[in-house]
């Protein structure tokens, strides 16, 4: 199959930060999405590409699908980091990869050409520094158990459709974004300078950018490859080297190591899942001439962490609209119009304009309630490209750096609005640590009023 040919492909997991990321990239090249989920206005809500929706619960009884797909992608699994692994924890995390993949496969009327699935590097288990393959034996732990048996769920396509359909899995690493993922939840003790390294440290950990696992599953399905791969960038390296590059990478010290019984009784089982050695090797998807952008973390942090260095915060939001880019542009370069996009309780309100309408260097002055006190506001368009981006900043208000870029980007049928937003509280670090969560959160709620204010004007219906 060569990169011109447009697919049909449905996907599971689409919700979930490696499928918003794939989809997003698989719509980009022309292909048409068709997902699964539970909650159909959810997805509706949060996806930022264009597709069909499918409601079903897939740990339920299956649904037929009744239409041919060239490609289907598997992401299910439910997170195993997010809370201790009691037996019905347990449980769940099992059955939402081993059922969903069952009757996700038993669902399917007509083969596909090709069924390519997520896994995890967790199939090998606890293996010191032992430098572990495709071919190597799995481990026998708990996450062990969960990867085989969710491959041979997978697997069992094949008795189903024999050689029409090509197999492949994927064993991810640790996956590193800047959105999601585990590499948020390290980031508060090593922005404040107490992260360090886990026990001994001397545990080696298998990670891969995003990025670069996104264009590792657009690399296997334009190739049509079949078998199993090491998603992990080809630079594994121990917990101690991982925290020692981010902790410089943030302009941060080193805090102390944390040790294996205080990680054990926080956490329960899942630290040993936790201080686990996976030394894996990525060297068979190389050979086929996959090339990744991010081999060193060292590169990896710079390109997701560098602006956290000065007690900046980032913010980045992205929203499907089914409406042309010209007059998504036009509504949001009316400025009356981010009255209606802003939580009431802020009670913004514009007073003046320095020209009629926005255009490079306008100047905005606006007054609103942040946590019920008044605030002065003045922002400055300071890039101004029709149909495509403008970015505004703040001269006076209550930010030291306030720099908000909206972009918009053609989509088939409609239009993806991508907003990164970079702040920066006054005070420093001091004013980081002391209000930067609430300032975030304060910042996320009012991106989720955008979304359904966004939604119900211009996708509903």
């Amino acid at each position: 199959m060569t990169k011109g040919d447009l697919m049909k492909i449905l996907m599971t997991g689409a919700t979930g930060l490696i499928g918003k990321k794939l989809g997003l990239a698989l719509v980009k090249q022309g292909h048409e999405l068709t997902i699964i989920s539970r909650d159909k206005v959810r997805a509706k809500h949060e996806l930022p590409f264009p597709c069909e929706v499918l409601a079903a619960d897939l740990n339920q009884a299956p649904v037929e699908i009744k239409n041919p797909f060239d490609i289907v992608i598997n992401l299910l699994g439910e997170s195993v980091a997010d809370g201790r692994w009691t037996k019905s924890r347990k449980d769940s995390i099992l059955n939402s990869r081993v059922i969903g993949t069952r009757n996700l496969i038993s669902m399917l009327k007509y083969p596909p050409k090709m069924i390519i699935s997520a896994n995890a590097i967790g199939y090998y288990g606890d293996r010191g520094d032992e430098l572990l393959n495709e071919t190597s034996t799995p481990g026998a732990d708990f996450l062990s158990e969960v990867c085989i048996n969710w491959q041979k769920e997978h697997e069992r396509a094949q008795e189903k459709f024999g050689n029409k359909t090509k197999l492949a899995s994927l064993r991810v690493g640790l996956v590193l974004s800047r959105n999601g993922g585990a590499l948020t939840k390290m980031l508060f003790p090593f922005r404040v300078g107490l992260g360090g390294p886990l026990a001994s440290g001397r545990q080696y950990m298998s990670w891969i950018h995003l990025d670069d696992l996104v264009q590792m599953f657009c690399f296997i399905i334009e190739k049509q490859l079949s078998g199993i791969f090491n998603a992990v960038a080809p630079n594994p390296v121990t917990n101690l080297e991982f925290s020692k590059t981010l902790a410089r990478t943030l302009s941060r010290p080193l805090g102390f190591a944390v040790p294996r019984f205080v990680l054990k009784l926080g956490l329960g089982e899942v630290a040993n899942a936790i201080l686990e050695s996976q030394k894996v090797s990525s060297e068979k998807i190389r050979k086929l001439g996959f090339e990744f952008r991010f081999d060193h973390i060292e590169a990896a942090f710079i390109d997701l962490l560098t602006s956290l260095r000065s007690s900046s915060e980032i913010y980045e939001f992205e929203q499907f609209v089914p409406q042309r880019k010209d007059k998504i542009f036009e509504f949001f370069s009316q400025a009356k119009n981010l009255e209606c996009l802003t939580p009431k309780n802020l009670k913004f309100h514009i007073k003046n304009m320095s020209t009629p309408a926005i255009c490079l260097g306008t100047l905005i002055d606006y007054r609103l309630k942040i946590r019920g006190i008044p605030v002065g506001w003045q922002t400055l368009i300071d890039e101004w490209n029709p149909d495509s981006h403008f970015v505004d900043i703040q001269l006076k208000g209550p930010y030291k750096i306030w720099h908000h870029r909206h972009e918009f980007i053609d989509l088939p049928g409609g239009t993806l609005v991508c907003d990164r937003v970079q702040f920066k509280l006054p005070a420093g670090f001091l004013g980081w640590l002391l209000a930067g969560f609430f300032v975030r959160a304060d910042v996320q709620k009012i991106f989720a009023f955008r979304r359904k204010a966004i939604f119900e004007m211009f996708c509903e219906g």
